[in-house]
């Protein structure tokens, strides 16, 4: 029985002597004789797949939610332990999520902090440590795993940010954005930030940036009456959006009932408010506000509110001579670091991608994030960490990426466009690169149509460098069909997760065969939209007609299959169209122990639908 150490070069522990020394061979050899034993392992496990046409069970790991959710870094010992998980369970294929896995990561927050529980210092010992891509390669292919690289080109640097004022955004931001700065970010973001998704050529008005405030309208969905006063307003400003601090300027209040100069939607693009209908305004006036941020809250804390509308409409500010000051808001929500999202303690998040969720200004403040409304003048240049897919230095890099995944020995990479770096509640706004834009304009016709089909070209000709590239290592190449955004009007509150301006050549992809396998993934439409969505049903039979296996994605957590995975998994099986199903994601059913090698199944819905199938 050969045995085989599993200790990679890049380890940070020193060496550790291999049983293959008291046998004498030397390292090389070692080395050859390792690489070919892994090699036939991952060849059975393809082999096995290809020639058994059963239904394929796959999970996938996004592996940043497993370290930061444990309080200490996880080990190969912890991956190994979670593949033979994984193989008991009945999963025959794993996706692992790739985050700069063979560089160390992406660059994060380091150092031990009580309020976070050290969990970013886990983040960084385990990505520091090991390279996990590889390491869960070796591990999946001893278990009899084929492994696939998860790859979303976008994702390399999720929107969130570290108040501008606060202690953590010192010493941890790595990039300005609104309201603070960037902390989680791929090192090649870090060094070229001119290169991310850029914003529309815009000029604000002469003065806008030093202008104060002297009038702020709060305007409700509709003109019933409100029960806020004067009394009960208040305004709070910082000049860092760090603990913020009651204005002591006095103001002057009106209220009047206007006809609402357009429609008003919230997140899910439902109507609040026809143009023309009545709208109920609070004028705040005499102020002569210079701080950065300004925010208003009231002091009302018990009661029936009254007062809502979309975050995005409910306040508009004006200088002296009643001109509308351009600028952001900030709701309250917040994407991560929810201890940090508090107006009094530390700060909000501006321009997150959830700012027209419906705000209740006279709700309770109590815990510093709700019943408010702030704004900051401006707005980002570039979307947070998303590249531009059009300049040539972007797509190198990504092919340096590919490469990386390609040397830890997966089977396979399956890409997905759909992220969390591109979160803004402007994605119109975004796309207009000068290299877009040039050649855009070269070409007659609309520009904005111009620009999707651009950038499109330039996207898939990226996919076409990266298919090669698979080809010619043997790997499979699975693309993730968007039956959520693929499609003339995907669900306003998923657009955030998306690149705006490009279109995505689905169609195209399928018919030059720039994919192995299909993915069909969906997340705001209902899991029956596989089977009744006549777009949905357009990718299957497209991919049906090049012979392309079909895979279905599903959440498994609450609120999405939840304990009707089982239904949904058999259904899936006994359609005849699907190869596969995947439980997106090991986080909601298996966690680690406090030891290494420890794990459990904390989800046992998950694990009896598992079963079901063998």
């Amino acid at each position: 029985m050969f045995m085989i150490s599993t200790r990679t070069t890049e380890s940070c522990h020193g060496t550790v002597s291999s049983p293959w020394f008291y046998f004498g061979l030397s390292s090389w050899a070692l080395t050859l004789l390792a690489l070919v034993c892994l090699q036939a392992v991952s060849l059975a496990a393809q082999s096995s797949l290809r020639d058994n046409d059963t239904f394929v069970l796959e999970t996938m790991v996004d592996f940043p939610d497993d370290v930061t959710s444990n309080d200490r870094p996880l080990t190969a010992k912890d991956l190994d332990a979670l593949m033979a998980k994984l193989a008991a369970m009945g999963f025959r294929r794993v996706s692992w999520s790739y985050y700069g896995d063979g560089r160390g990561g992406f660059l994060n927050p380091t150092g031990y902090r009580e309020e976070y529980q050290g969990q970013w210092n886990h983040y960084d010992a385990t990505y520091r440590s090991l390279n996990p891509l590889k390491v869960a390669v070796e591990a999946g292919h001893r278990h009899g795993l084929e492994v696939y690289a998860y790859f979303k080109p976008y994702e390399t640097g999720p929107a969130y940010v570290f108040p501008e004022g606060s202690p953590e955004a010192r010493e941890w931001g790595l990039l300005d954005h609104i309201g603070g700065r960037l902390p989680w970010l791929d090192p090649f973001v870090r060094d070229h930030p001119h290169l991310r998704v850029k914003r529309r050529p815009h000029t604000a008005p002469e003065g806008h940036e030093t202008a104060a405030i002297t009038s702020i309208r709060l305007i409700k969905h509709d003109a019933s009456p409100t029960r806020i006063t004067r009394e009960n307003l208040q305004v709070w400003t910082s000049p860092t959006n760090f603990r913020y601090q009651p204005s002591q300027q006095r103001f002057e209040l009106t209220e009047s009932v206007e006809k609402a100069p357009h429609d008003f939607r919230d997140l899910d693009a439902k109507v609040l408010t026809r143009k023309g209908d009545p709208i109920r305004v609070l004028t705040l006036s005499g102020l002569n506000l210079t701080d950065k941020y300004v925010l208003v809250t009231t002091d009302l804390q018990e009661g029936a509110s009254d007062f809502t509308n979309s975050g995005l409409e409910m306040m508009r500010m004006l200088d002296a001579q009643g001109r509308e000051i351009e600028g952001v808001f900030a709701t309250g929500g917040a994407i991560a670091f929810a201890n940090l999202n508090d107006f009094r303690g530390a700060g909000l998040m501006f321009d997150y991608g959830f700012g027209a969720s419906l705000v209740t200004l006279d709700a309770s403040n109590q815990n510093g994030r709700r019943g408010l409304i702030a704004f900051t003048r401006g707005y980002n240049e570039y979307l947070a960490g998303a590249l531009c897919e059009t300049e040539p230095a972007v797509q190198a890099f990504w092919l340096r990426c590919l490469d990386e995944m390609i040397d830890a020995g997966v089977d396979g990479v399956d890409f997905r466009e759909e992220n969390h770096s591109t979160h803004t509640d402007y994605p119109h706004d975004y796309g207009f690169n000068d290299i877009v834009l040039d050649k855009a304009r070269s070409r007659p016709g609309e520009l904005l149509v111009n620009i999707a089909a651009v950038r499109g070209e330039a996207y898939t000709e990226f996919l076409r460098k990266c298919k090669q590239r698979l080809a010619q290592s043997g790997k499979k190449m699975r693309y993730n069909l968007q039956v959520d955004y693929f499609r003339p009007n995907p669900p306003p509150k998923r657009l955030l997760a998306y690149t705006l301006n490009l279109d995505f050549q689905w169609r195209r992809w399928i018919e030059e065969g720039l994919m192995d396998e299909v993915i069909l993934r969906q997340f705001a439409l209902p899991y029956s939209a596989l089977y009744e969505d006549p777009i949905a049903q357009e990718m299957i039979e497209r991919s049906q007609a090049k012979g392309l296996p079909i895979t279905i994605n599903r959440y498994v957590a609450k609120g999405h299959a939840g304990s009707k995975l089982e239904e949904e998994l058999q259904r899936a099986r006994k359609d005849g169209r699907f190869r596969g199903f995947i439980f997106y994601e090991v986080y909601e059913y298996i966690k680690f122990g406090k030891s290494p090698g420890e794990i459990e199944i904390s989800d046992p819905i998950v694990a009896q639908a598992a079963a079901s199938l063998r």
